[in-house]
């Protein structure tokens, strides 16, 4: 439980700029216990859920024994409405929590390049590449 704290805590603080890291509780809102969100945004995020044996999350001395993830993104429905749809997703046990790690790490990087590259689309007035230049023949 430390490791995963540790580890997501360091996401956060290489990443500040790009994700907030939020405790929530999965059975209020619905995402997991803990949430990466791009900064200042709730069109997707990175929800890990603790699994327990034996026990449930009320018990203040509960250790988990494995954590789901998924990543997730706020897609329009055909009414009009938006839901969360899920993209990735996956389970870890315990002893395998740098994977888990390794999986935040990796989303936390691709909201800074997705963030980066639309501050530097903003920045020129573009809204994507350009077409390719045309071919010079000699």
């Amino acid at each position: 439980m430390k490791r995963l704290s540790t580890g997501l805590e360091q996401i956060e603080c290489d990443y500040s700029r790009f994700i907030d890291l939020e405790d929530e509780d999965p059975e209020t809102f619905g995402a997991g216990h803990f949430v990466l969100y791009p900064d200042g945004e709730s069109h997707a995020r990175f929800a890990i859920e603790e699994h327990y044996t034996g026990t449930d999350w009320s018990d203040p001395d509960r250790l988990p024994t494995s954590w789901s993830w998924k990543a997730e993104e706020r897609t329009r429905q055909p009414a009009g409405d938006y839901q969360w749809s899920t993209h990735a997703s996956g389970r870890v046990q315990a002893a395998d929590v740098d994977q888990l790690i390794d999986h935040a790490r990796a989303w936390a990087q691709s909201v800074r390049a997705q963030t980066l590259r639309t501050e530097s689309f903003d920045a020129t007035g573009r809204a994507g590449p350009g077409p390719a230049p045309p071919s010079h023949r000699l």
